[in-house]
C-alpha cells in the first residue's frame, strides 16, 4: 500500500460538531490504525498551535498545519509560525478603527487578545488586555486580527479581502491566513514526502483552497456544497463515523 500523507481539518471534521464537538470513537480507531498502516498523519486548522494541541493531543497526531497555513509542527515541536504581511494588517486595522469598529489582535503565540479600548462581550477562550495608549503601528508582528462587525459591515471595509478571513460568530471575523495547503507542501517536503500523496480532509469555508490545490480531498458529508461540489470523494459526515467510512472504502484500513 503507497503511503499517503493525510491532512484533517478539527471542527466538524475530525469533531462531531462545528465549532466544538467531540472527536468519535471511530474516528480515534481509524487515525490509529492509518498511523498503524504506514501513513502520515497531521492536522490542517486555522488555529493557533496553542488552541489547536488540545485536539492533537486527545487524538495523538503530533504533525500539523496550523495558524491557517502559516504554521507547522512536526512530532509535537513548532518549526515555525509565520505572522500576517504586516502592511496589509494595519491597513485592515486602521481602516476598521477609523470606522468605529472594536479590534484586537493577536501578537504572538497565547490566548492573549490586545486591544485599546473593552469588548462588550468578552470570550471565556481568551485573555482580554485593554491598553487606550496601544499604538498597532508599534507591534512588530500581528497573527491574527478580530473584528466586531456584522456581515453586511463587511463591505466598509476596502482591504479587507487582502488577507483571508472569516466570520467565526454573527457579529465578528477573524483576519487570518487561509492557505492552509501552502502549509501542508511544505510541511511533507520536509519530512520527505511527495505532494502527489496528499490527502485533505474537510468541511468549512477555510477548507476551500485546501480543496482547491490538493491532489485527492475528501469532504464530509456535512461539508458546504461549494467543498462537495470540488471534492475527490464525499464521505458520510461527522457524526456518522465519516473518517472511519473514507478510509474504509479507499483501503486505507481495515
Amino acid at each position: 500500500m503507497k503511503k499517503k500523507y493525510m491532512f484533517f481539518d478539527i471542527d466538524g471534521t475530525l469533531t462531531n460538531d462545528n465549532p466544538g464537538g467531540v472527536i468519535l470513537p471511530s474516528t480515534r480507531h481509524a487515525l490509529k490504525k492509518l498511523q498503524e498502516n504506514g501513513h502520515f498523519v497531521a492536522i490542517a486548522t486555522g488555529r493557533a498551535h496553542w488552541m489547536a494541541m488540545d485536539a492533537a493531543e486527545e487524538t495523538g497526531i503530533l504533525n500539523l498545519v496550523h495558524d491557517g497555513g502559516n504554521g507547522i509542527t512536526i512530532d509535537g515541536k513548532v518549526q515555525w509560525i509565520h505572522p500576517l504581511d504586516r502592511q496589509k494588517a494595519l491597513l485592515i486595522i486602521d481602516e476598521a478603527l477609523a470606522g468605529g469598529f472594536h479590534v484586537e489582535v493577536v501578537i504572538d503565540d497565547t490566548p492573549a487578545h490586545y486591544t485599546k479600548t473593552p469588548p462588550k462581550e468578552e470570550a471565556d477562550w481568551c485573555e482580554i488586555i485593554v491598553d487606550p495608549k496601544m499604538d498597532f503601528h508599534q507591534l512588530k508582528e500581528i497573527y491574527k486580527i478580530y473584528i466586531t462587525m456584522t456581515q453586511e459591515e463587511e463591505s466598509k471595509l476596502k482591504h479587507l479581502k487582502t488577507l483571508g478571513y472569516m466570520r467565526y460568530r454573527s457579529d465578528g471575523i477573524i483576519v487570518e491566513p487561509d492557505d492552509k495547503y501552502h502549509g501542508i507542501v511544505d510541511l511533507v517536503k520536509l519530512v520527505g514526502g511527495n505532494e502527489e500523496d496528499i490527502v485533505v480532509f474537510g468541511d468549512g469555508h477555510n477548507d476551500y483552497t485546501m480543496f482547491k490545490q490538493a491532489p485527492m480531498s475528501i469532504a464530509m458529508g456535512n461539508a458546504i456544497d461549494e467543498l462537495k461540489e470540488i471534492a475527490t470523494y464525499i464521505t458520510k459526515s461527522n457524526k456518522e463515523n465519516g473518517i472511519e467510512h473514507a478510509c474504509q472504502h479507499f483501503g486505507w484500513i481495515d
